[in-house]
This record gives structure tokens, sequence and C-alpha cells, in this order.
């Protein structure tokens, strides 16, 4: 048995197809898709989506978006991400 089945009670998945995963494991559900990964993935997913963030909102403060603007944002990034090493 190695295809999902829905049931009665909900979605059945093999654990053929969540081996290498790793554990624990994050499930979460948004929208119309199941995540299901591991939580060091699902922090790295965090992380890039709050650098998309900063990255958009120094976008709107600016009336031009400058590569200057981008390095200096890339290089906070990366400062506070070595710091938590």
């Amino acid at each position: 048995m190695n295809k999902l089945r829905q049931t009665k009670e909900g979605l059945l998945i093999p654990s053929s197809l969540l081996k290498g995963i790793g554990d624990p494991v994050s499930v979460q559900r948004q929208g119309n898709v199941l995540l299901i990964e591991s939580e060091e993935r699902r922090a790295a997913r965090g992380r890039a989506a709050r650098m998309v963030q900063r990255l958009r909102r120094v976008a709107e403060a600016s009336e031009e978006l400058t590569a200057s603007a981008i390095a200096r944002e890339v290089a906070a990034v990366r400062r506070k991400r070595a710091s938590h090493r």
C-alpha cells in the first residue's frame, strides 16, 4: 500500500511516503494544500517568508528599489542569521 486514500475519518498517508522527512514532523493545512515537512524545513520556510516581507516593506517605503537597498537588506539578514549560529 503506497497510495494516499481518503477515508471517512480523513486522509490516510502510508508511512512509506513519509520516510526521509525526519522527526518530528510538522503538519499544516494552508488553503487546499496539506504541508507535511520536517521542523527544520518549516523553520527555514518561515525565515524565507520573513525575508521576503522585509524586502517588500523596503520596496514600498522607497520610490525606487535600488540594488544598494536590496544589498543592505540582504546583508542585514545575513548578519542576523550569522549571529544565531
